[in-house]
C-alpha cells in the first residue's frame, strides 16, 4: 500500500510539473453571429487558452451578444484545438467543443447546452502578442412540449415550441497576450 501511495504521489507531482510547462494566453474578441430568424447579433468576448501538450490546447471563452428587439444571448464555451504551424508566425487549427447558451433581456431566461465546430488561425505580432480569427458553427436549442385542448374539436393537441434556438456561423476576431 505504501508503494502505491508513493507512486500515486509521484504521478500527481509530475502532472503538476508538466502542466506548468504549457503556454497560456488571455485575450478579448469581437464577434458576429449569423443565427438567422432575424437575430444576427454583434458581441464581445473574453478567452483563456492553455496548451496542454505541444500543439494541443484547451480554450475557455465567454461571449455577450447584444440585444435586438429586447432579446440577447450569452454563451460560455469549452473548446479543444489542434495547432498546425504553417509559417514562422502563423498557426491554423480545427476546433470542437461545448457551449452553454442563455438568454438575457425582456421575458423569461432560458439556457441550453450545445456544440461548436470550426476552424481558426492566429498570427503572432510579437512573441507575446497574437491576433486570431475563428469561424465556427454553433448550435444550441431548447424546446418545450406544449399541450392544450382544442375548444372546437375537444381533442388534445401537443406540439414542440422552441424556447431558445441559436444555430449558425459565428465569426470572431481577437487579440491575446501570451505568457
Amino acid at each position: 500500500m505504501k508503494k502505491f501511495m508513493m507512486l500515486a504521489a509521484m504521478m500527481l507531482m509530475s502532472i503538476g510539473a508538466f502542466a506548468q510547462e504549457g503556454a497560456m494566453s488571455v485575450g478579448a474578441h469581437l464577434g458576429y453571429a449569423g443565427y438567422g430568424d432575424g437575430y444576427s447579433p454583434l458581441g464581445l468576448g473574453a478567452r483563456f487558452q492553455y496548451e496542454f501538450v505541444e500543439n494541443i490546447r484547451g480554450e475557455v471563452d465567454a461571449d455577450y451578444w447584444f440585444k435586438k428587439d429586447g432579446f440577447g444571448l450569452w454563451d460560455a464555451n469549452l473548446n479543444f484545438q489542434y495547432l498546425f504551424p504553417v509559417a514562422e508566425d502563423i498557426k491554423v487549427y480545427p476546433l470542437a467543443g461545448l457551449t452553454l447558451m442563455g438568454t438575457h433581456g425582456d421575458g423569461d431566461s432560458e439556457t441550453a447546452l450545445g456544440f461548436n465546430i470550426g476552424v481558426g488561425a492566429e498570427y503572432y505580432l510579437q512573441s507575446n502578442l497574437k491576433l486570431s480569427l475563428d469561424i465556427k458553427y454553433q448550435s444550441a436549442k431548447k424546446t418545450e412540449n406544449i399541450s392544450y385542448t382544442d375548444p372546437y374539436t375537444n381533442t388534445k393537441v401537443s406540439m414542440d415550441v422552441d424556447k431558445l434556438k441559436a444555430n449558425g456561423p459565428v465569426f470572431q476576431l481577437g487579440i491575446a497576450y501570451v505568457f
